[in-house]
């Protein structure tokens, strides 16, 4: 028995039912969410038309960094690996600070899908909302129906992984219909090509647009989604084989479909909300750009399927961010960072606590937020600093593992693994100074909960493997030094355009040769993986 497990729960593991259908779906329910409602506008404000390199960017960076995680979900298939595989490779800060850094935007994921739901509902129940300084916000009956759905999130993942898998896939054949219907209507009847080189032709905010749009304009946002499936990782039937093949294709599906809509979208928007070019874009009606798209071209049943769709989509996404969310308190649980009773599991071998704690912290977060944009640029920068950590851990794994199983190997690993931190850093200058600052207060608040913790729990003795984190703090360093001194999202615009991303790109690499050098010793990660080496080896009943 390992130190995080009672006696109790040698009786209940996490039950591996999970198939890869069933986790394809996963992956497509949480992509496809309130993004497809809004990116397709906010990428063309950004980046006019084009727009649509910003999704093959961001396609494609989400790709590298997938076939990162999917080697090392393979090799370690356990719950919340986001947060554990850090754990086994650089120690007790580096887990918590990548579990603590996912966690802060899986618990604000869920109660903006939630908010998304009834922000569209409210068209056709308007007590559902009012508008307080420009804002759409939940009144006091929205904020009763919110706290519903988030209480129905809970009791359908309660039920157990074959619950949340099947509600799951009936709602992802629904959510993959719709979007897919939308730009075929708008190509027959609205498609104007010009569009494509009129108002100030295809890129009229230049290459800063196309990143930007990645960042900030919702790309990212929308096919971050993949990691539902990581966390799911300790309930797949075959996680080695099911899951990165899952990844790739929810990756490509949902990067095709967010694409062909960029294109609907790009020449089927009105002139007439062109007026002001690309920027002047605004949300034309209250069931979001689409539904107004299609209402003014007559198509009232696609206009009605879309605003049946505006609650069906964001809420199959915070069903899906729901159940993730407890995988990885259950995954910090294991690790020792949360208390150890979110890591307990009820007869249906679902982490019971974790969800309802975190139902609790969603309530808590229904408060008023600021538009969808804003939020998803912190959500964006919080998480892809979670995800700086998976490209470091690939390579420090191969040299700390070299002979344990690995089902799905990357070739060029180091190539890859380095690419992928350049791309990951990147992404997060893109998302500029104003938002950045932000993340780093998530971080130093992280570091604050993580001492405290400790504290409380006489861990103060034990080690916190404050060494192997020491390449985090110069990380940070260039990410805001940069992101300050740059050309994006409130940099001051000090360094010239180009020289900043060889600046990101020669500091990251730097940066990420210390980090594998700074890994756990062989011994001390081999040790840290034997301690759940039951949990992520033994297959349940099919």
């Amino acid at each position: 028995m390992n130190d995080h497990q009672t006696p109790r729960q040698e009786k209940v593991t996490l039950q591996r039912r999970i198939g890869p259908l069933s986790l394809l779906f996963a992956g497509i329910s949480s992509i496809i969410g309130s993004g497809w409602l809004f990116g397709s506008m906010f990428a063309a404000q950004m980046a006019g038309p084009a727009a649509i390199i910003s999704w093959v960017i961001g396609g494609a960076i989400m790709f590298v960094i997938a076939i990162v995680y999917a080697e090392t979900v393979s090799m370690l298939p356990a719950a919340g690996v986001i947060a554990r595989i850090p754990f086994f490779t650089h120690g007790s800060l580096a887990g918590f600070t990548a579990g603590w850094l996912c966690l802060v935007t899986y618990l604000a994921a869920t109660p903006i899908e939630v908010i998304a739901v009834l922000d569209y509902a409210s068209n056709y129940v308007p007590s559902l909302t009012t508008t307080e300084e420009g804002e759409r916000v939940l009144t006091i009956e929205g904020l009763i129906i919110a706290a519903l759905l988030l209480a129905v999130f809970t009791a359908i993942n309660l039920k157990g992984a074959h619950w949340l898998a099947t509600a799951n896939s009936a709602i992802t054949v629904w959510k993959l219909l719709i979007p897919s219907i939308v730009p075929i209507a708008l190509f027959v009847f609205a498609f104007d090509g010009d569009h494509f080189s009129d108002y100030s032709g295809f890129a009229p905010y230049g290459t800063a647009g196309i990143f930007a749009a990645v960042s900030s304009g919702g790309v990212l946002y929308a096919l971050s989604g993949f990691r539902a499936m990581l966390d799911l990782a300790g309930e797949a039937r075959n996680p080695q084989r099911d899951i990165p093949l899952a990844l790739m294709g929810a990756i490509g599906i949902c990067t095709l479909l967010y694409l062909v809509l960029q294109i609907a979208f790009i020449g089927a928007v009105p002139e007439s909300y062109l007026a002001m070019g690309w920027s002047g874009i605004s949300e034309a009606a209250p069931g979001g750009p689409f539904a107004a798209i299609v209402g003014l071209l007559g198509l009232k049943w696609l206009a009605l399927l879309i605003y049946i769709d505006a609650a069906v989509s964001p809420g199959g996404t915070g069903l899906a961010y729901s159940g993730a969310t407890a995988r990885l308190d259950y995954g910090m649980a294991k690790n020792g960072h949360l208390p150890k009773i979110f890591a307990r599991l009820n007869r249906n071998g679902v982490p019971a606590w974790a969800l309802l704690a975190n139902l609790v912290v969603g309530l808590i977060m229904l408060a008023p937020f600021p538009n969808w944009r804003e939020m998803i640029s912190f959500i964006t920068s919080a998480a892809h600093l979670s995800l700086a950590f998976g490209p470091i851990s690939l390579i420090a794994l191969r040299l700390q593992m070299p002979d344990r199983p690995r089902p799905f190997r990357i070739p060029f690993a180091m190539l890859t693994a380095a690419l992928a931190m350049v791309l990951i850093s990147w992404v997060l200058y893109w998302t500029g100074w104003n938002t950045n600052w932000k993340a780093l207060i998530a971080v130093a608040v992280g570091v604050a909960v993580f001492a405290t913790l400790r504290w409380l729990r006489g861990q103060r003795g034990e080690p916190a493997n404050v060494r192997q984190m020491a390449w985090f703090a110069p990380y940070l360093a260039l990410i805001a030094t940069t992101s300050y001194l740059g050309n994006y999202g409130g940099g001051i615009g000090l360094v010239p355009e180009w020289l900043d991303m060889a600046i990101i790109a020669v500091g990251a690499l730097a940066i990420f040769a210390l980090a594998i050098r700074l890994r756990l010793p062989d011994e001390d990660a081999k040790a840290l993986v034997a301690q759940t080496n039951v949990e992520t080896q033994t297959r349940g009943k099919i």
